[in-house]
């Protein structure tokens, strides 16, 4: 059977879920917009929405029906943070019926009252930001130590557990920091991502120069924690692996780029670029989340 090159091409982790190169594809589902923090760097315009139960069961069915080169299939629960839906049970219930595992981004608040719905097949992420004092700083008070606390759960429950790092001027000194608490919690995967410079934020972008020099040190200083090439290093994957959707049903062909491409309940298989997913190919970065700041056009 002949290989998809996407499956060549593509070695990323859309959302730092894997532990292998992307032979999936993914619905980044956003399922509330509501948080407990107000970070400085978030991209997403807080409110009290929340995904229907409905919503979410059509959005993903839909997905999960799609004749796609690439077969295996994760649902990614983020927001806000996606702990505070209301029925997060029923949820989790849905991905198991369907063999599915939990894959979530979290700021960690909440993961101790929620411990009994993760087992060893899940994958959870967790943002920690610099040192304790950074991190607070970015985040808010007392947000790290219960933030740490979450990943220390995790890994003695043994469900496997990430942590993402958003680089900026103002934490690029924590990297040292970060690394050994990975070391330190049993994290084996570790997401470096970048300040989007047009993001409505008090914080500093650093060059995309930088960035790779710092996703280089961080790989030299740790080469025994993963640090996955992402996509605007390997092609941009929005539209073309999975697509993010808003509570509203809004459906953006990347959380970065935030390119609106239709709504609820418009059929997810008329949305995706299948010029690209036809041919294997990536789409570009440039054109999308770099917005050509990589050539400086943006400095």
């Amino acid at each position: 059977m002949d290989v998809n090159p996407l499956m060549a091409v593509i070695n990323i982790d859309a959302c730092v879920h894997s532990r292998k190169p992307v032979s999936w594809r993914y619905l980044d589902m956003h399922i509330v917009n509501c948080c407990q923090l107000d970070c400085k760097h978030c991209y997403l315009v807080k409110g009290n929405d929340v995904m229907p139960f409905g919503m979410f069961r059509d959005i993903c069915e839909g997905f999960l029906a799609v004749r796609h080169p690439l077969k295996d299939v994760d649902i990614i629960l983020g927001g806000g943070d996606a702990l505070l839906h209301p029925e997060f049970g029923r949820i989790v219930k849905f991905l198991r019926e369907r063999r599915l595992p939990v894959r979530m981004s979290s700021n960690g608040i909440l993961i101790p009252g929620f411990m009994d719905f993760f087992n060893e097949t899940d994958s959870i992420q967790i943002s920690i930001d610099g040192d304790e004092e950074t991190h607070d700083f970015i985040r808010g008070r007392g947000v790290y130590r219960k933030a740490v606390r979450a990943l220390r759960l995790l890994n003695d429950a043994g469900v496997p557990h990430s942590i993402t790092f958003t680089a900026c001027r103002e934490n690029i000194h924590c990297i040292d920091s970060v690394l050994d608490l990975c070391r330190e919690t049993g994290v084996s995967h570790f997401n470096i991502s970048k300040l989007q410079p047009d993001n409505v934020t008090s914080l500093t972008p650093i060059s995309f120069d930088e960035w790779k020099r710092l996703k280089m040190h961080a790989r030299t200083e740790a080469p025994d924690i993963t640090i996955p090439a992402v996509c605007r290093e390997t092609g941009c994957i929005g539209g073309v692996l999975g697509l993010s959707v808003l509570p509203d049903g809004t459906y953006w062909d990347c959380a970065l780029s935030q390119y609106v491409v239709g709504k609820y309940p418009s059929p997810i298989r008329d949305l995706l670029y299948w010029e690209h997913i036809n041919a294997g190919t990536t789409r570009d970065p440039f054109e999308t989340c770099l917005r050509g700041e990589a050539c400086g056009r943006c400095s």
